[in-house]
């Protein structure tokens, strides 16, 4: 059943009275996301800009962003000559508790991982290459810094950072 957008909105306005603040259905005029999670978004896909331009500075080639398999995602998919590199990007302000490095949790590795095998699955032509996982860890400056970001950011490269069991 297809509800017309105005009972939709008229709902999510009553219920966000009621229980506060609701996240917006797609489709809807409802608010969109906090600033702070709009600038969250941004600064992630800044980061894996970034990590795009300086692993092509180091030779490798992109072949893929953000791709989606299951119930996870690959930030990039590089080449580097005849292996195939997931990479996870992670970024971290300047003064953050964990570094970017340290934010690939167990957890976090395990699904990359899952990730990455069905994407073997689905591209048969990748099945043939030898794979690795990279980190590309990024330390951003702190938001009070005059020049650029992209000046000041600090770029580590962890290439084979975990293996798949």
């Amino acid at each position: 059943m297809i509800l017309p957008r105005w009972l939709i909105n008229g709902l999510s306005k009553r219920l966000s009275k009621r229980f506060g603040k609701l996240i917006p259905m797609r489709g809807t005029d409802a608010e969109l996301p906090n600033a702070k999670a709009q600038t969250t978004l941004a600064r992630g896909h800044r980061a894996e800009t970034m990590a795009a331009e300086y692993l092509s500075r180091q030779g490798l080639k992109l072949i893929d962003r953000n791709v989606r398999a299951g119930r996870g995602e690959i930030d990039l998919i590089m080449q580097d000559g005849a292996t195939l590199v997931f990479v996870e990007v992670r970024a971290r302000k300047a003064g953050a508790w964990v570094s970017a490095a340290e934010s690939v949790s167990p957890a976090k590795r395990k699904k990359i991982i899952e990730t990455a095998e069905r994407l073997l699955n689905e591209k048969p032509v990748w099945r043939k290459s030898p794979c690795r996982f990279d980190v590309v860890a990024i330390g951003l400056p702190s938001e009070s810094s005059s020049e650029p970001a992209a000046k000041q950011a600090e770029v580590n490269w962890i290439q084979d950072a975990f293996q798949a069991e």
